[in-house]
């Protein structure tokens, strides 16, 4: 009996830790609002552990399936050809909307597109000036590594350019802190980022409500992207997100692109 102990004790010294070895490890880069997602399926699917960095944002989701650093990257925007010649391969699952958000506390609820170009370029300096109260702006814009703040300037500064005063956040979710804890403040992130928080509110544009995401202006395409076609473990995740499962967690922030086959 003492030997079949034993025995016992040592298959399980050698042999449990090679069953945990068995599940996969997905590396995630990129993209923090493709990142929320990631996190929301990391807490629900099960064929993967899914490892995230978001600090590099798209830039980073772009470059490091190339550079053979991640398993998945993830790009908030549209994907520059170059990086597709080079062997990205692009995986487009939902879209987003990227709205402007303000303090809870400030009245302004609703701005046109002229007069959020007029704040964000640093020419409307006060609230008052476009029907709030007699209160400085103070304009939070995520960095240039974020798709946001070329996504937004593209649909509302257009041929001009963030105002110089204009304070720069990293990553993308401190935009939602910085304005919470600014009577003043308004930033531009994407709507996943509040959806469940009444710390900020977001702006209805040009008289369209963010959560209408089928007629809102502000909006992209999400991406997924590996080093040539997803192979192994990450195809595997892939496909689990056409699936009905993975298409519910896509909805808790965004609107699922694909349709399953």
């Amino acid at each position: 009996m003492k030997r079949i102990g034993k025995l016992l004790l040592l298959f399980l010294i050698i042999c449990v830790p090679s069953f945990a070895a068995e599940v996969p490890v997905i590396k995630y880069e990129g993209s923090s609002t493709a990142g929320l997602f990631m996190t929301d399926a990391a807490n629900v699917y099960k064929g993967a552990v899914i490892e995230r960095k978001v600090l590099t944002e798209s830039n980073g989701g772009e470059i490091c399936p190339l550079a053979k650093t991640c398993d998945i990257g993830g790009v908030a925007r549209n994907i520059h050809p170059l990086f597709i010649k080079r062997g990205l391969y692009a995986f487009p699952f939902a879209h987003d909307v990227i709205t402007a958000i303000v303090n809870s506390e400030n009245p302004v609820k609703e701005l046109t597109s002229d007069q959020l170009k007029g704040i964000f370029s640093g020419k409307i300096k006060n609230w008052k000036d476009v029907g709030g109260e007699d209160r400085p702006i103070t304009v939070y814009i995520v960095g240039k590594e974020s798709a946001t703040r070329d996504v937004f300037k593209m649909h509302i500064l257009q041929d001009s350019e963030y105002g110089v005063y204009s304070r720069v956040i990293r990553p993308d979710w401190r935009i939602v802190l910085s304005v919470n804890m600014d009577k003043g403040g308004i930033g531009h992130t994407s709507y996943s980022f509040v959806a469940n928080t009444d710390q900020v509110r977001p702006l209805i544009i040009d008289g369209q409500d963010p959560v209408e995401h089928q007629s809102y202006p502000i909006r992209r395409v999400l991406h997924l992207t590996t080093f040539g076609p997803p192979k192994g473990a990450v195809k595997e995740f892939f496909d689990w997100i056409l699936s009905d499962e993975g298409r519910e967690v896509i909805k808790k922030r965004f609107v699922p692109l694909r349709l399953k086959n």
